[in-house]
């Protein structure tokens, strides 16, 4: 994916949710996980499943990127 980082959610069996991986406070790797959400440990920031902001220092959600199931 030339450099992008994501994180993927599966929502059932044929149907997935790409959402960017770096967080839009500092640009850190989203990559913890707690009780159903996402977490940058970089400064704390949480994000739901749907890259919703629950959280900051961010001021944003995590960007979502198109998917397809074949």
């Amino acid at each position: 994916l030339d450099g992008v980082r994501l994180l993927v959610v599966r929502e059932t069996a044929t149907q997935f949710r790409a959402l960017s991986a770096d967080c839009p406070h500092a640009g850190c790797l989203v990559s913890g996980i707690e009780a159903d959400a996402f977490r940058c440990p970089c400064h704390g920031s949480r994000f739901g499943r749907d890259g919703r902001l629950l959280g900051g220092p961010a001021d944003a959600p995590l960007a979502s990127r198109a998917t397809t199931y074949d």
